[in-house]
């Protein structure tokens, strides 16, 4: 049975559970509602922004998953279409199991039928009653005042974006492990301040670290890409306001492929693995 859908705005549309229980869908096309959808189908904040409304949208459709509880991305791949692709306008979502937050997948079609993208993710539903209060303690125990202050962020054009606002990422330090500092605060990494990326404001999202990994390829290479494939794994929450590190693990030029490890307050947080090929190619 269908859930009520909290959120205002919904981007996929007319759906249609079929005999085999996969949902397919229809995606909006209204720029106004969705700036993202102004960027390239597969740059990664609209590779990851569609990723989280096409998959509760279409969990809600099918009655497995809640929005009204809390709920986290622990892992997600994907593979983008050539680039020669046009915007997204429908798309299908199946599960392995029609259960809560178990392994689905999503595959996004333009209107030439060409396939955009497709991706396959994990997630959990917290049992702790008091998620808000918890998530409370952890950010008043490592965000304090001043941990941002005289962050220096790389000029826009060195990670591929047209404004300061929409830089992530300081310059790179070289050294073993290659790393960079990163922030995103409340101001940089939300609309309005941003002019693409949403969210609830609470955390630093799926989206922020699909182009962080975007924004680290443009500045590893020192060229223009674009994000063929990659995967992410989500250990622990990465929080708004303080600086986070970013360990290059691995980064092999000929095969066009890099790893990373952010870090923040001495945990491991997100591990990042992105394919890509040149801009012009």
């Amino acid at each position: 049975m269908a859930m009520k859908s909290p959120f205002p705005h919904a981007y996929t549309h007319n759906h249609k559970v079929l005999e085999d229980g996969s949902v397919a869908f229809e995606c909006s096309q209204d720029s106004k509602i969705w700036p993202w959808l102004n960027l390239s189908p597969t740059h990664q904040i609209v590779v990851q922004t569609a990723n989280f409304w096409a998959s509760v949208e279409s969990g809600m459709t099918l009655g497995t998953f809640d929005p009204k509880k809390w709920s986290a991305l622990t892992e997600v791949d994907w593979t983008c279409g050539s680039p020669e692709v046009g915007r997204a306008v429908r798309g299908m979502y199946s599960t392995d199991a029609l259960d809560d937050m178990r392994r689905y997948h999503l595959a996004f079609y333009d209107a030439e039928d060409r396939r955009v993208v497709k991706l396959s993710g994990e997630g959990v539903v917290f049992k702790t009653r008091d998620f808000e209060g918890w998530r409370g303690e952890t950010k008043e125990r490592i965000v304090k005042p001043g941990y941002a202050d005289g962050f220096e962020f790389v000029a826009p054009a060195a990670v591929g974006v047209e404004s300061e606002a929409e830089c992530f990422l300081g310059p790179l330090t070289h050294g073993t492990p290659l790393t960079a500092n990163g922030l995103i605060t409340k101001t940089n990494g939300f609309l309005p301040g941003h002019p693409y990326i949403g969210g609830s404001g609470d955390h630093v999202n799926s989206t922020h670290m699909g182009e962080i990994g975007r924004q680290m390829g443009w500045l590893l290479t020192g060229e223009m890409i674009r994000i063929t494939e990659g995967e992410m794994a989500f250990m622990h929450y990465v929080e708004l306001g303080r600086p986070f590190i970013i360990d290059i693990t691995e980064h092999d030029q000929r095969a066009r492929n890099y790893s990373f490890l952010v870090r923040q307050a001495d945990r491991d947080c997100t591990r990042v693995q992105m394919s890509y090929a040149l801009a012009s190619s």
